[in-house]
Order: C-alpha cells, then structure tokens, then sequence
C-alpha cells in the first residue's frame, strides 16, 4: 500500500499557533513537480519492464505531469508526457490510442521546432505501424527519425545517446525490410547496425543482430554465410553473455531452421529439442523478456527514453526469430519441430504444434508469423487430400502478406497454392499461380523459392504432355539451384551431401525428360551436376592444382584441373529465345507488381479514388498475366520453337564441345571403347552410351530402383563367399545392364567398356556380370572413372615402373570403426606378395611394418611410377572421416589426410587390401568414387581398390599376375589387370571364382 506524501509546508501550518495559510507553489515549480512525475513514472516503467509491475501507476504519473504542463504552457513537457503516456498505451496493446498520442507530441515538437526531439515521437509512431503490420508506413515515420538523429550526432560528436539512437533505428529499419520481404535492403542496414555495434563494443547488440543477419542470409540461400553468422553469435555469446538463455535459444532455433532446409534432419531435431529445452527451464517467457531487459539495462548503465525503445523494440529480438519478445522464438520452436514431424509424415504431431504456434502468434498479433503458420497447416491439408481446407488457409495467409507488403511471404504463399491445384490435376490453374509466384521471387531475388517453383512449373508442363518447355523450366531450376550449391563449398561435406539429396529430384527429373526426348549428351550434363557434388560431398573441400591424372569426366571438360563445382546447362538457341520471350512476360508481371505493392502501402483511409481505381486495374492486369502464360505456351512462335527443338534434339549433340572431347579421346586409344554411363531413375534404368564413331544413344531398361537395388545386394552377398553361386543375380545384372546395349557395343567394335556408374551400381564390378555361358571379364576391359576432368584417354605403358612395395605382415591393431571396435592383422602373405613384387619389377624398395609408417613412406612416393600399400584399408560408406588406410606401424591415414599428398610423378596406386565398409546397407558407393577422385586430385593417374575383403592369398595371387603382365611394358593397367583376372579365372581352380578376381577395380586413367 502506497503512503501518501504530507508536503512539508503543510506541516509547519499545523504547528502554528495562527490561522496562516501555505504560500502558492510558483508555476516555476510546478513545472519542475510536473518533471519530477515524469521522472519517476519512467522508473516506474523500467520496473514494470523487470517484473514489478508499475505501469498503471506510471500512467497516473504521466496524467499528472501533461496537467501541469498544459496549465502552465510548458510545451516541451507537454510533448514529453505525451510520448510516455502513448508508451503506456502502446504496452498495454491499444495502438490506436498510442498513435493519437504520438501524433499529438510530435505535432507539438514540430510546433516549437523542437528538432533535437522530434525523432523520438517519429520513432515512436513508426513502432507502432511496425505492431499494426503496416510496415510501409512504418518507414514513413523511422526514416526521417533515422535522418535526424545522424544530423544530430553530427552535431554534437561527444553525445554517445545519438549513436545507440542510430543504432535502434538502423535496426529498426533493417527489421521492416525484413518483414516486407527485402532481404538485401535489410541486410544492408543490419550491417550498418553490426558496425556501429562493434565499434561500441556492444557485445550483446552484435550477437543479436548477427542473429537477424543468419535469417536475413537464409532467406537469400546463403546458408553458408547464414551458419557463420549464426555460429559466431553462439560462440559471443558463450563467452561474454551466457545470462541470455533466451537469446541462446532464438539462435539455436535459426540453427535448427537452416539445417532442416539443408536436409539434416536428425541434427535439425537435436537443435530444436536443445531449444525448446531451454524455453522450458525459462519456464515463463514474459519473466525471461523482462529478465533479458533488466540485464541489457544494467548493461549499458543508462536509464533514458532512448534506451526503453530498446526494451520495447522488435530490434531487440530479431535474436528471437523475427521479432522482440520471447514468444516469437517459443513459436517459431514449435514451427521447427512440428515442419520436422511434417516431413516425417506425422501429420498429427505436426498440426498440434502448429496450433500451439498459431495461438501464440494470434495472442501477441504477430502477423507474419500467422501467416506462416496457416501456410504450414495448409501443407499438412494437402497431403491429407483436404484440398479447400489447405486452398482457405493459402487463401487467409495470401491475404496476410498482402496487407503487411511481404512480398516474399506473398510469393511462396501463391506458389504453395500452385502445388494444391497441381496436385488435383488442374494444370492450367496451377500453372498460372506458377507464373504470379516466379514474378514476385524474382522481384525480391528469393533464389531458393524461385528454384523450387521453376521446378514445379516444369513439372506442370511435364505433365501436359509439353517436355520440350518442361525441359527449359527444369534446366532454370536446376541452374539457379547450382548457384546456391556453389555458396555451400565451405560448410561441411556432410551438410553439403543432405541438401544436394534434397534438391536431387530436380536433376534427376530434367535428366530422365531429356533421355525420353532423344537428348542423351544434355541428360548427361545434367547427371555429372549431381555426380560432380557428389564426389565433392565426399571428399570436401580440396586444394585447386594442376593435375597430371587422365581421366574420363562426362561433365565439364578441356581442362586437366580440378572441376569447378558451379556450373550452368546451356539452353539450345530455341530455349534461349523461348527463355527471352517469357522473360519479357516476367518482366512486365514484376513491374506491376511492384507498382501494386507500393500503392498498396498507402493504408486504404488515405488512398485517393484515382488510387484505388489504379489498384483494381493492377489487379486485373496480374490476374491477365497469369493466363498469358498458358497461352504463351501456345502461341505459334513457341510451338514453332518447340517443334525445332524436337525435330533437332537427336543431332544437336554433334555441336557439343565437350562431347567431342569425349569422341576425340575414344578415337585416340589404341582399344576400341565406349563409355557407358547407367542413370537409375525410379521406375526404369537409362544406359547412356557414348562412342567414338557417333552420336551419345540411350536404352531405356524397364526395372524399377527398389528391385534394381535388391539385386545389387543379393549379388554383393553372393559373391563374397567363394563356395556360393552368384551367377543368378549376375545373369540378372547382366540382362539390365549390358543385353540392351550388346548391338551397341558390337557396332562399336568395343574392347573396352569405361564406365561411369550411378548411386549403387558403383558396389558392382562390371568385370562379374554374367551372360548365361560367360563373365562379362572374358569379352571387354573394365575401366571404372570418376569425374575428375577428361583430356585426353591414351596412355602409353611404360618399360620403367620404379616401385614402393610397402606391407604391414604383422601385429594386431584395434580401430574404431563407425560405432563398433575392428582388429586388424598383419597379413601373412603380404610379405610374399611385396617380395615376388621386387623379384617382377627392378627399382622396387621394400618396406614393412614399423618402417612403414606415414612419416617414412608417404615423402617418399613421389620418388616412384607406383605406390603398392599391401595393408588393410577401410572405405566407409558415406563417411569420409572414418575412411582410412592403415600403415604398417598403426597410423592411420584418412581420405582428407591423402587430400594433401602430392603425387604428380606416379602412375598408379596400389590398395591390395582395401575393402568397402558397408555396415547393415549398401549406401551410394560415394565413398569409393571418394577415394579414386581423392587419389587423382594428389597427381597420381589412377588407383586400384577392393571393393570387398579378399582372401590374402588370393591377393598375392593377382596381383603377381598383375605386375607380370604390367612389367612387359605391352600393357596398359586396365589391360594388366584385365590379363591378370582372366589368369585366375580360367588358370588357377583354387582363386576361379569371381570372390577373388573380380574385387579389384580399376579407378582412373588405366587405358
């Protein structure tokens, strides 16, 4: 209970004697009473910030104070009063009132020509457009604030309350952009605001505006530039705020967002699960606001009107997703996990907590984040087949966007509805949303939606029956996401590896359209796209150099270096010109739009007629470009251009250059071979033949993944064990792969087969198929290649094969392999092997277990043609760190460790023990295209692996065949180790079955 005040005056009247009355407070000090209310009705609110609750108290204060002022004239507190008493209101929700009171103040600053406070009410007012969702007129009101308080700082330099002002505002601003979709404006003044920040050392302001600057990056897709801001404010804060849970919270929130885009799932769930801890233990978000608030206070030791903009401001929390108060991160943490639960196919999960986030964005009239909640429910309807029910909810949230200007929300919104008409069959109508979606991404440069649109549209096209203009929607898609892949190269490989899985539908698609058109060199093209980031996913990030491998790349070539790993599908002329026809469409969409959202800005009470005509016309007009697109393409210069592109895609590919590298490499060898290169695909499998006599041709193989997989397996657990017949699955293999192109290959007069495989194929070796009466090792050379780039393919043998023989023969290793312990053991014949090596090739230096050691050997290897490493390797799937070669003395030697090795002088690498770790399932054979690629980026021209355990006799066995056949110097290393194989198979009952001879496989330039 408040006691009140006896003002001193009045208890000396008491004490008198007389009848004498108490003089008349002079207005002078009335006016300083009426500063001293303000005063602490300000207090008052900076408690009631930190949970005492004051705020009604301070409101009579204020009404106090705007009396006295108002009686006796006092203008500038008249004004300052108002501020505070709109502040109250503004705190307690009603804007409107808030605003008229705002409105009032400024008037009066501007009556006076108060211009060193005039920024405050602006500001003021801008806050409060900010909370309608009115965010043009927002910037109406923060701009001029913004200008003012730099003219002031410039003023008066030693005034450091103008610089934390530019900072609000700058942040401000940078917000509004934010929420309108203006991602690179918002960056900027984000930006601007990080500098100052650090130029003040203001620790926690940076921390989170390098928070806002990770959402700002994401929504660009750059997610590298997004993970690094995000990862430098955790680490800030750690060391200098740890009281901030909340703030920890909303950044390792943003942290579980952007792994989820970047298809890391489980890693995305611990994120989120981590956050929605520590909101837990916070227990009750407005405590823990009012908490942040109170430490932000102390930490900048001021109390003033400026700084409780601070603590009422969405600058403040961008830290927490996109706005100031805790609750805007507790709801985006459900979004997180409940789009987790989505893509898992728990709709149940996912819509209970979308309801939670919904409820808390209605109950705190956070518009945007309402919108993006009823765009994620409507999700879960149309996977549900509740088509109006997702169509009313896309339809609510449009209407969201709409009216805060986000044209961003606005454009993925419309391309969500696209999906639902699409997925009802309603092509054109989905088309059409397509069309309004493109225009509006690329209007605020939203990369990643327009990507997945484009995507969208050409499968819309697609299934119209119109793949000549599906294939040119495909290949903008899949060259705009290119450009995003080429942000990633410095995130980790495995981050890298789950978004290239997420976005590998759209290559895979353009790829099978083109096989179905007769375009098999751009299908291709496309393939080594997703080929190329997958050896990169693998291997991570390598040094450039100049390299002396030769081998077959189907992808980029002409250049003897390491590929780069951004590259762009050319369009035919006929795709160009139909590119520049739609892009004309585009460009006018875009302009209108644009003109639309500005006018729509202007709030609907201020719009004169002539603007509001102008907006139904505009209105109409989109609504004109959305059907222009279906009839664009049936305009007659498109189906004209169509036409050509039909008539002219079985030959076009006689103008590719790069084809012709191929074609012209293929002449120059002294076999005859053709490059074969499968592409799996869900329902069937697409051979991809290249010769060098003639254009690229493709067979279509009608067998779906899933048994095409199955098969690969049963043949893997067949053939490692020599007494099981593995001929069944092999004859099954050999009927998909090799029969529909055995013409093919006999028209080419083919010796030799270098292949290219696709996802699991890359477990099998060609060389064990089986025909029905032989393996297909006793009719072609296998040549297994990565995508290391093509020059040139012949390759002479060589008489002087100066040799490293090392060998690890014995004593046990334990090595942590994945999750479980393995023991290896030195190998008994090894030691004969190395030997009968130096008896077959002169200049051979033998090395053996505790001599072989990495600090030995590996400075050594240049000195010599070929490395032979009879040791145990282990190349684990889809794990490069766990990949690894094991030295004689127990080092272990990793894929990124080969990675700086330099072998430009050798010839080959030998890996006589080496096997593929598959654990319980195959994976995508990236790990042994890994270690091929990885072995020719250090120079050296090719390598030799297993791709299972073979027995260490069997071993000795080939390869003495091999360096007997090689040291003729007749033979190629494909051919040697063709020579070799045959040997065992047809000479040698003891290792004939392909469990021996058929592991081995050749990586790299070996013809």
């Amino acid at each position: 209970m408040r006691l009140p005040i006896i003002p001193l005056t009045l208890i000396l009247t008491l004490a008198s004697p007389s009848l004498a009355q108490a003089p008349t407070p002079t207005a002078e000090e009335q006016i300083t009473q009426g500063v001293m209310l303000n005063s602490n009705g300000e207090s008052l609110i900076y408690k009631d910030l930190v949970g005492i609750g004051e705020l009604q108290v301070a409101l009579e204060q204020f009404q106090q104070a705007l009396t006295i002022f108002k009686k006796y004239g006092a203008k500038a507190g008249e004004a300052n009063s108002l501020v505070n008493i709109g502040y109250v209101y503004f705190r307690k929700g009603e804007y409107r009132k808030s605003l008229e009171l705002f409105q009032s103040s400024l008037d009066i600053r501007r009556k006076i020509k108060d211009r060193q406070n005039e920024w405050i009410p602006l500001s003021y007012i801008g806050e409060v457009y900010v909370n309608l969702g009115q965010y043009a007129k927002a910037l109406e009101y923060y701009q001029p604030a913004l200008a003012m308080i730099k003219e002031l700082k410039a003023a008066n330099p030693k005034d450091a309350s103008y610089s934390t002002s530019e900072r609000i505002m700058l942040a401000d601003i940078g917000a509004v952009y934010f929420r309108m979709g203006q991602y690179t404006k918002a960056l900027d003044f984000y930006q601007q605001t990080l500098a100052m920040q650090k130029a003040g050392d203001d620790k926690i302001g940076g921390i989170q505006t390098l928070n806002n600057i990770g959402v700002v990056y994401v929504n660009l897709g750059n997610y590298t530039q997004a993970l690094a801001s995000y990862q430098q404010a955790l680490t800030t804060l750690q060391e200098c705020c740890s009281n901030y849970a909340g703030t920890k919270a909303a950044i390792i929130n943003n942290l579980a967002s952007t792994n989820f885009t970047l298809g890391q799932y489980k890693k995305s769930l611990e994120l989120a699960e981590e956050s929605a801890n520590i909101y837990s233990r916070i227990n009750n978000t407005e405590k823990a606001t009012k908490q942040e608030i109170k430490l932000l206070y102390d930490y900048l030791g001021q109390n003033s009107q400026a700084l409780q903009q601070i603590a009422s401001r969405a600058n403040v929390g961008d830290a927490f997703g996109k706005d100031s108060f805790q609750f805007q991160g507790r709801a985006l943490n459900l979004n997180n996990i409940g789009q987790i639960y989505l893509s898992l196919g728990k709709y149940d999960q996912a819509l209970k907590l979308y309801q939670q986030a919904l409820n808390i964005y209605k109950e705190n009239n956070y518009k945007s984040g309402i919108a993006a909640t009823l765009n994620n429910i409507a999700r879960i309807n149309a996977n549900l087949g509740k088509y109006p029910q997702a169509i009313e909810l896309n339809q609510q949230a449009l209407t969201i966007y709409k009216e805060v200007g986000d044209r961003t929300g606005e454009g993925v919104t419309i391309s969500n509805l696209g999906q639902v008409y699409q997925k009802q069959n309603q092509h054109d109508k989905a088309a059409g949303l397509y069309q309004q979606a493109l225009a509006m991404h690329r209007e605020v440069n939203d990369k990643v939606s327009e990507a997945a649109t484009l995507k969208f549209l050409a499968d819309t096209l697609s299934a119209q029956n119109q793949p000549q203009l599906a294939i040119n929607f495909y290949k903008q898609s899949v060259n705009l996401t290119e450009s995003i892949r080429q942000n990633l190269r410095a995130i980790p490989t495995d981050i890298q590896k789950s978004y290239t899985e997420t976005v590998a539908e759209r290559y895979r698609r353009l790829a099978d359209l083109l096989l179905k058109q007769n375009r098999p060199a751009e299908a291709q093209q496309v393939l080594d796209l997703l080929k190329i980031q997958e050896v990169n996913d693998f291997i991570g990030k390598r040094r450039s150099q100049p390299q002396t491998t030769v081998v077959v790349n189907t992808g980029q070539r002409g250049s003897n270096t390491e590929p780069q790993p951004t590259q762009k599908l050319p369009l035919q002329p006929q795709e160009q010109e139909i590119s520049q026809k739609y892009s004309a469409i585009q460009d006018k969409a875009i302009a209108l739009g644009q003109e639309l959202t500005k006018l729509r800005q202007i709030s609907s009470s201020a719009r004169t007629a002539t603007q509001e005509k102008r907006i139904a016309e505009l209105v109409k007009l989109e609504q004109t470009i959305a059907a222009e697109f279906n009839k664009f393409t049936k305009t007659p210069a498109v189906v004209a251009l169509v036409k050509q592109l039909s008539a002219n895609s079985g030959q076009e590919n006689l103008n590719l250059r790069q084809l012709n590298s191929i074609r012209d490499n293929l002449r120059q060898l002294n076999k005859k071979a053709v490059l074969l290169y499968p592409l799996v695909l869900e329902d069937r499998l697409e051979l991809v033949v290249v010769t060098a006599d003639a254009p690229p041709i493709h067979r279509s193989v009608p067998v779906k993944q899933t048994e095409l997989y199955q098969v690969i397996n049963d043949f893997r657990q067949a053939i490692v064990v020599p007494y099981k017949d593995s001929k069944t699955p092999a004859n099954k293999l050999y009927n998909w792969l090799i029969k529909p192109i055995e013409n093919d290959l006999k028209q080419a007069n083919a010796q030799a087969i270098i292949y290219a495989p696709d996802g699991k194929l890359r477990y099998l070796p060609l060389a064990a198929l089986y025909d029905g009466k032989n393996w297909l090792l006793e009719r072609y050379i296998i040549n297994n290649i990565t995508t290391a780039s093509l020059t040139k393919l012949n390759n002479k043998p060589q008489t002087s094969l100066p040799t490293l023989a090392a060998a690890f023969t014995k004593g046990d290793y334990t090595v942590a392999v994945d999750e479980r312990q393995e023991v290896f053991s030195g190998l008994p014949f090894a030691k004969v092997e190395v030997d009968n090596l130096a008896k077959t090739i002169k200049d051979t230096k033998v090395v053996l277990d505790k001599d072989f050691s990495p600090q030995i050997t590996v400075p050594q290897m240049n000195d010599y043609k070929i490395i032979h490493l009879a040791t145990h390797g282990m190349l684990v799937s889809g794990d490069p760190e766990s990949s690894f070669i094991l030295f004689g003395n127990g080092d272990r030697v990793t894929l990124k460790d080969i990675e700086n090795w330099s072998l430009p002088n050798v010839d080959l690498v030998v890996l006589s023990a080496c096997q593929t770790g598959l654990g319980n399932q195959l994976g995508n054979g990236q790990e042994i295209l890994g270690l091929g690629y990885q072995i020719q980026l250090t120079g050296a021209k090719a390598a030799i692996a297993s791709l299972w355990a073979v027995s260490d006799g069997g071993t000795q066995a080939l390869m003495d065949e091999f360096y007997t056949a090689l040291k003729t110097g007749k033979l190629t290393k494909a051919e040697a180790l063709h020579t070799a194989q045959l040997s065992l198979l047809k000479n040698n009952s003891q290792f004939a079955h392909p469990y021996y001879w058929a592991s081995f496989i050749l990586i790299g330039n070996g013809l």
